[in-house]
């Protein structure tokens, strides 16, 4: 019997599969032999499951099964490896500013949201609204805003320039956009604020951002099982509609609820749904309340939150620093490093090493090496979209948007990033 290498290739295995089947095909002794040991029939299938066998496989599918299994374990000990020699690179993390209003600029009123420096760099993040005629002028959701006539100076005296920057319309009417700017040189780690002043003689001022405790757990196994994750996320896809659109009972939610609920009738047939998880029937429910506007009952009590919170806009504004590490999670390793939030929706700043994504076998596709969730001691749950990410050599600086917006009560966050096998949580807590 032959031994199954620890890195095992299933491509390479169907191939020795073909090749026997040919031989056999060709009349050699051997092949034959082989395959009518498990089968009269000269098949592809025949060749399969004698491979199959002659590893101490009951069937072709639980070799395959097998297979996958090792290899993924290999190519995430090899990501491990490297989120291990890499973390070191950025153990020097980041730091804020932020809670600062709005200036007067040439173009319109300029929102300042979160500044984030390294030793690699500065970046600020600010929101423009402009004047019809302006929006007009520019004809395009993107342009290089014009931030010439913005000084900045620090408690220590030093004076910084706004350079490079990109904008882009988030709204409709085009009429507020997105504003991210390059900050030189870097403010010091021990720069207490910054004041920030316009055209006029408006001035706002960027404080420095306090360190919140964090408390973070080991790896643990991810909850659920794979159906379960794969129904919770297809219930958070249908809630960050809910959000996003501003309109529960809009067309496009609509069909978006009756894909997923297809989706999960499937996975019942397919015997895939654990019967005894409550989660089916609780994603019906969710999609029926919101195809049929009606007020949903039955869910959980995370799922509530998420609803009741739709299209407000209190949250409180704050921000802090974690500058924690979190142990690697499926080869990934992550530093916390800011929580900000506004009144309608929070961000997350974080490094991840080697980088933040799991590409396929070819290349042609990715997604987030882990989902990322927080819940807060209120009961509360906020689910995450990606909203941008910088690559730095060895490692890349991401931002994820949280919604909905922080609860104004809340004193602690609980923040989970799940792979499909391990997950860790850091509890941040939020001073009032």
């Amino acid at each position: 019997m032959a031994d199954l290498p620890e890195r095992a290739d299933i491509d390479q295995l169907r191939r020795r599969a073909r090749e026997l089947l040919r031989a056999a095909v060709a009349g050699e002794p051997e092949a034959l032999a082989r395959i009518r040991a498990v089968s009269e029939r000269q098949t592809l299938a025949a060749a399969q499951l004698a491979v199959a066998r002659e590893h101490g496989f009951r069937s072709w599918p639980a070799l395959r099964s097998e297979a996958e299994k090792r290899r993924q374990a290999a190519d995430t000990q090899l990501r491990e490896g490297a989120g291990r020699a890499l973390t070191q690179e950025i153990t020097a993390g980041r730091w804020s500013f932020g809670g600062a209003g709005s200036i007067e600029v040439e173009e319109g009123e300029l929102a300042l949201g979160i500044l984030m420096a390294g030793p690699e760099g500065a970046s600020l993040e600010a929101s423009l609204a402009v004047a019809e005629a302006v929006a007009q002028a520019r004809q395009s959701r993107r342009w290089l805003p014009d931030l010439r006539d913005v000084t900045i100076t620090d408690d220590q005296g030093s004076t910084y320039s706004l350079r490079g920057g990109s904008g882009y319309a988030d709204s409709d009417q085009g009429l507020r956009f997105e504003v991210a700017c390059a900050l030189d040189p870097v403010p010091e780690a021990g720069s207490r604020w910054l004041d920030v002043r316009g055209r006029d003689t408006s001035v706002t001022r960027l404080l420095r951002s306090s360190l919140a405790p964090v408390r973070v757990s080991g790896p643990s196994p991810a909850a659920g099982s794979p159906a379960e994750r794969e129904l919770r996320d297809k219930a958070w896809s249908v809630l960050l509609g809910y959000l996003d659109k501003d309109l529960p009972a809009g067309p496009d939610l609509k069909r978006r609820c009756r894909d997923v609920l297809a989706q999960t009738a499937t996975l019942r047939e397919v015997g895939l749904a654990d019967g005894a998880s409550p989660l089916p029937g609780q994603f019906t429910r969710l999609c029926t309340a919101i195809i049929r506007q009606r007020p949903p009952s039955g869910l959980p009590r995370g799922w509530h939150s998420v609803l009741g919170a739709a299209g407000r806009a209190d949250g409180p504004r704050l921000h802090v620093d974690l500058d924690t590490a979190l142990p690697p999670v499926n080869g990934t390793a992550v530093r916390l490093n800011t929580v900000a939030s506004w009144p309608s929706s929070w961000g997350l700043y974080l490094q991840a090493t080697p980088d933040w994504w799991i590409y396929s076998t070819d290349r042609h596709r990715k997604r987030d090496a882990m989902t990322v969730f927080a819940e807060d001691d209120l009961g509360g749950l906020y689910i995450s979209n990606f909203g941008g990410s910088h690559g730095r050599p060895g490692y890349e600086e991401v931002r994820l948007t949280m919604r909905p917006r922080l609860a104004p009560g809340a004193s602690l966050l609980s923040l989970t990033f799940a792979s499909d096998m391990q997950q860790v949580t850091a509890e941040v807590t939020l001073a009032r």
